[in-house]
């Protein structure tokens, strides 16, 4: 099997210009730092204001003295902060403090940073004290980890507003993560030769959303959980795309998937089910397709520590390991339910993902 891997070009290389946020979240410290560093108005302020100094960030803020002089230097040394210290070089509350360039460029991609941040330290506990379970004890981990609580499908259902307020909090993480991710699969897959999509687990929309902005031809839909669907339609009411975006909720009695689409997409959606759920979604996938028409697949695979250590702000995705497929598990897969030209490409991201396709 030939898997070609996506090379970014000059002409690409801005798809992957987000991932600058993660040298920011790289260690647990540095990235705690940050949280409360936006928490506190700390990273505001600095915004607002060229350069400033302890004293007048103490004081505008009402932070407390010693507290901010530490988290000062833990934003420094997290090269969040430059500063310039008077002549004796005694750092004190007088010394100039600014945003470093690197983190101001990184700041485009706020919404990103913070969804990150706030990802990672929900689920640090997971990987602090459950970490031989996960490595040895799938089915403990499984049952005590917090990351599972967080993503609870089964309330997706009945619209209440505990449900409502539990599903939006997992689906602003999910949001933000694709909503830079899909650049790059939008960068390495032909879109434009398609007149209607059909996005399987599309969540918010945020994927066919970046779709449609970039070829305004194409009509999607996005099929999911009754209540994702209803806060995804909130979410893409107010883009120019949205007379192009549908959301069709998921009707627990019908197996069947909606017909007369000529692409049918997962994104990111497949780990999240056992080998004979993800099978059962290809079979369905094939079932509903167009003849002649295409599946795609744009998953992260499987992940190997080599020389360098996974990064805090990773944690939440090395959590879910197991879940990372092979491209040649769905390969077998497609080609046993009757799909054919199958093709493979690796896109180098945050975590190496692949991008399978096959005809009908």
């Amino acid at each position: 099997m030939s898997i070609r891997q996506v090379q970014w070009d000059s002409h690409f290389g801005k798809e992957r210009d987000y991932l600058c946020v993660d040298a920011f979240i790289a260690d647990m410290v540095g990235a705690c730092a940050l949280s409360t560093a936006f928490e506190t108005g700390v990273i505001d302020y600095l915004i607002a204001h060229a350069s400033s100094t302890t004293l007048a960030i103490q004081t505008e803020l009402q932070l407390d003295q010693r507290g901010l002089h530490l988290l000062l230097g833990m934003l420094r040394a997290n090269r969040v902060l430059e500063s310039k210290s008077n002549e004796d070089g005694v750092a004190d509350a007088t010394d100039t403090i600014r945003l470093s360039a690197s983190f101001k460029a990184a700041l485009v991609y706020r919404d990103l940073m913070e969804a990150k941040l706030y990802f990672a330290n929900l689920v640090a506990p997971d990987f602090l004290h459950l970490l031989t379970a996960l490595l040895m004890e799938p089915a403990k981990f499984v049952e005590q980890a917090r990351i599972f609580k967080l993503f609870s499908y089964q309330r997706a259902f009945e619209p209440t507003a505990e449900n409502y307020e539990q599903t939006a909090r997992w689906m602003r993480i999910t949001t933000a993560l694709t909503k830079y991710e899909a650049q790059a699969c939008i960068a390495a897959f032909d879109f434009s030769r398609y007149q209607r999509m059909l996005d399987i687990g599309g969540n918010s929309g945020e994927f066919v959303l970046r779709v449609c902005r970039k070829h305004p031809e194409l009509r999607a839909a996005v099929y999911d959980l009754p209540l994702v669907c209803d806060i995804g339609a909130k979410h893409v009411a107010d883009e120019q795309e949205a007379a192009r975006i549908s959301f069709i909720k998921r009707d627990p009695t019908q197996a069947a998937l909606p017909r007369a689409y000529d692409l049918i997409t997962f994104k990111s959606m497949l780990h999240d089910w056992p080998d004979a759920e993800m099978c059962d979604f290809l079979r369905r996938a094939y079932d509903a397709l167009e003849p002649g028409g295409t599946l795609m697949i744009f998953e992260r695979t499987e992940a190997q520590v080599k020389d360098v250590q996974i990064a805090y702000g990773q944690l939440p995705l090395m959590l879910f390991f197991r879940s990372y497929r092979t491209p040649q598990a769905y390969q077998a897969q497609l080609e046993a339910i009757g799909f054919h030209s199958v093709t493979i490409a690796e896109v180098p991201l945050d975590m190496p993902f692949i991008l399978i396709t096959a005809i009908k």
